[in-house]
């Protein structure tokens, strides 16, 4: 379920975010309507991170329903076990890869507004902030750094095209647009990669 939730929230963010270039920011991304931009993809990061969450409580819920009925199980709950057992296991397994993608894409946003305001706003667009925060959340733990990893992957990729191919190096080459659609492919991919040796020992 959290994979086609997840899958279906970036898609529309794409959507939106390639609405908002070619219907509404026809002549360009300046600061006024970037600025606007960040403040519309904010929004969608808080609404994203309550629905993703909401998700998480009914899976918990329904993990709980999937114990209490079963013959074996029922005995981890109350009045056999202490609901602690229960709460630390949901946490573990439900929670936990996206409390740690949260983190990282807090911290991302954090460190990006930090090197744009000490070098004039030269590497992100405001709502780059939020895009790239989404993308990594979604992706939890530890799909985010296989994000990250085919993200740079990418970047490097444009930049060694640029100079081999074209012979012309380019000054910025902004991550504007691979944000999310390099979110996407990781999600769609992400069923091959959940059987690598190196996603099972990263994962909680």
């Amino acid at each position: 379920m959290l994979f086609y939730f997840s899958l279906a929230i970036l898609v529309f963010v794409l959507g939106a975010q390639l609405w908002l270039r070619f219907f509404i920011n026809r002549g360009g991304l300046t600061r006024v309507n970037t600025q606007i931009n960040a403040d519309i993809f904010k929004y969608i990061f808080l609404i994203s991170l309550f629905l993703i969450f909401s998700l998480l409580f009914y899976q918990s819920f329904k993990q709980y329903q999937l114990w209490s009925q079963n013959e074996i199980s029922q005995y981890l709950l109350p009045p056999y076990r202490s609901i602690n057992y229960f709460i630390f296991y949901v946490f573990r397994r439900i929670f936990a890869p996206y409390l740690i993608s949260l983190t990282v894409a807090i911290l991302f946003s954090f460190t990006a507004k930090l090197l744009n305001k000490k070098y004039e706003e030269r590497f992100f667009y405001p709502e780059e902030y939020y895009l790239g925060a989404l993308a990594i959340f979604l992706m939890s733990h530890p799909g985010w750094l296989f994000y990250l990893i085919f993200l740079i992957f990418i970047y490097l990729l444009i930049h060694f095209y640029s100079l081999l191919i074209t012979h012309y190096s380019l000054q910025r080459i902004s991550l504007y647009y691979l944000w999310i659609p390099t979110a996407i492919f990781v999600i769609l991919i992400s069923k091959w990669v959940e059987h690598l040796s190196l996603w099972s020992l990263l994962k909680i």
